[in-house]
């Protein structure tokens, strides 16, 4: 007899499980305001996706039971052969129960599939009428998100460009020929020439180490051997009785004076809770409540208003600083660095070449200085075991190293002078020429302001006078003749001492006519001193007369 396995029938809990988690992931995620969305999404999609496996579970199930009514209808196969009669009518029999089984399979598998339909139908109304509510109380909050991340986006889209190239560049035309030459060139020359030089130092080293220290623990346990056995062992037994005693203190102590201290204990704290009870019922809980009611009027009435203040003072000096440094101070400093730069990095190259050659002969010297500490190091030790002839070879090549040194040294010495002084005055020379066209640049920029401010500023900042924009306007005027029908706007009372007077040339004529009347009817006599420079008026004329009678061979 042939067993069969419904392996699909197994499987039909797998749905059933999948719809409590989701239903359980629905309820938590309405319970949850903040996340709730994105649940009930994850919820209704696991449930989608639970009614399609139960769909389909049942299909199979109902395909299952119709498998096994054919193989019921086939375990006699001998009684069919007897009765062939009866066997017509148990098989019609048997297409009638399978018929049954089958519309009942479908009929139930319908019935889950139209339950769990109702329920997902349920679950999309309820995520509607939530999305609703966000459009409907938090639509201004969703429009200005959206907003803010449109403009990041553009602004995403339109830097992205430049700075793809710029990175390209600076990898293919910087980072990459330098990474390839630290990791082929520099790093392996370190690490060579480090190891070939400390290698040998670092073998002797830790061998002698090596040896000191086993010489140092060999002494070290005859030590510590003896400190044991004649201070630790009696310092511990010494302490171990005073412990002993200090133990017994405490315990006689405890039994007589231990359960006194805990009343005393536990009466303190009751008295302490009914006074930090009384301190919060009488001092802090109606200080705290009036300094709430206090700092609620003093910020809606004086710091809201002081706050909005602050930050509107703050964006308009934030404005003026940026606007100061790109129209003042970034010119500036540009100009500073295209003008002085060449001039500073001349000068530094002088600087850096006086101080390597400085080094240069510090170096020397402390190089010869070696040279002959060696040579008397190998003189000496030569002396001392007795071999003459090495000992006077010796000396006689460290002289000799030492003279070679010497004259290198004051050789490099004077070419490196003589390079820096020719540095230094190539560098005096281009600062002084590039100062003189900064000056230069500097003068015609300020005339060019000047002429800008006198021909428009001016008059742009008095709109009232008409016609006042065709005026010429020197500044700083010492005086002027003015002809008629000729507009002119002079600077007024620049002069250091005196009062500026400016009127027509019959007014002054008319009051010098005045100043004159009024010293001839006076009457008392007084002659009128009229000055040209510092001489009287008949002084120069009786001068000239001199003069001219001279010229013409009088006397």
């Amino acid at each position: 007899m042939e067993t069969i396995a419904f392996d699909e029938l197994s499987t039909l809990e797998v749905p059933s499980a999948a719809l409590r988690s989701s239903l359980g992931k629905i309820a938590s995620a309405l319970a949850k305001v903040g996340t709730a969305g994105t649940d009930a999404r994850t919820a209704v999609d696991e449930l989608r996706t639970s009614l399609r496996a139960a769909a389909a579970q049942s299909v199979k199930s109902a395909r299952t039971l119709a498998k096994f009514d054919e193989i019921n209808r086939l375990a006699a196969p001998a009684a069919e052969k007897a009765t062939p009669k009866t066997n017509a009518a148990a098989n019609k029999t048997g297409g009638s129960t399978r018929k049954t089984g089958s519309s009942r399979s479908k009929a139930k598998a319908d019935g889950e599939v139209g339950i769990w339909q109702a329920a997902l139908q349920t679950l999309r109304d309820a995520w509607d009428g939530f999305w609703l509510y966000l459009q409907s109380y938090y639509g201004p909050a969703i429009a200005a998100w959206q907003a803010a991340w449109e403009q990041i986006k553009q602004t995403a889209l339109a830097v992205w460009e430049p700075v793809r190239a710029a990175a390209l560049e600076l990898w293919n035309g910087a980072l990459q020929p330098l990474a390839d030459f630290l990791l082929t060139v520099f790093l392996p020359g370190v690490a060579n020439s480090f190891s070939q030089a400390f290698a040998p130092i670092l073998g002797g080293t830790i061998s002698a180490a090596m040896t000191i220290l086993g010489n140092l623990f060999v002494w070290l346990c005859g030590l510590v051997g003896e400190l044991v056995n004649t201070v630790v062992q009696p310092a511990l037994a010494l302490l171990l009785q005073i412990w002993q005693g200090v133990m017994d203190g405490i315990a006689a102590a405890w039994q007589t004076y231990g359960q006194p201290i805990l009343d005393g204990l536990v009466q303190a704290f009751q008295g302490l809770t009914g006074l930090l009870t009384a301190l919060w019922q009488t001092v802090l809980q109606p200080v705290l409540t009036d300094l709430i009611s206090l700092i609620g009027t003093l910020w809606s009435e004086h710091l809201q208003p002081l706050w909005q203040q602050v930050t509107l003072a703050l964006g308009a000096v934030m404005n003026l600083v940026l606007t100061v440094w790109n129209t003042v101070f970034m010119p500036l400093a540009t100009w500073l660095v295209t003008t002085l730069g060449p001039v500073a990095a001349q000068v530094f190259n002088g600087v850096a070449s006086v101080v390597g050659v400085a080094f240069g002969l510090v170096a020397d010297a402390v190089n010869i200085g070696l040279t002959i500490l060696q040579g008397l190091a190998d003189f000496l030790t030569a002396v001392l075991q007795g071999r003459w002839t090495t000992a006077w070879n010796t000396m006689a090549a460290t002289v000799t190293a030492v003279w070679g040194k010497i004259t290198s040294t004051i050789q490099s010495a004077v070419s490196g002078i003589l390079s820096v002084v020719r540095g230094m005055v190539s560098g005096i020379q281009s600062a002084i020429n590039g100062l003189l066209a900064g000056i230069g640049s500097v003068r015609s920029a300020a005339g060019g302001a000047l002429r800008s401010l006198a021909n428009h500023s001016l008059t742009r900042g008095l709109p009232m006078v008409a016609g006042l924009e065709d005026l010429p306007v020197p500044a700083l005027a010492q005086g002027a003749v003015i002809p008629p029908n000729r507009k002119f706007l002079a600077l007024l009372g620049d002069q250091g001492a005196g009062t500026n007077v400016e009127a027509p040339l019959s007014t002054i004529r008319q009051a010098m006519a005045e100043v004159l009347s009024g010293w001839n009817s006076s009457g008392d006599g007084q002659p009128i001193n009229v000055y040209i420079g510092e001489e009287l008026l008949d002084s120069v004329i009786a001068n000239s007369e001199r003069r001219r009678s001279l010229r013409s061979g009088g006397r």
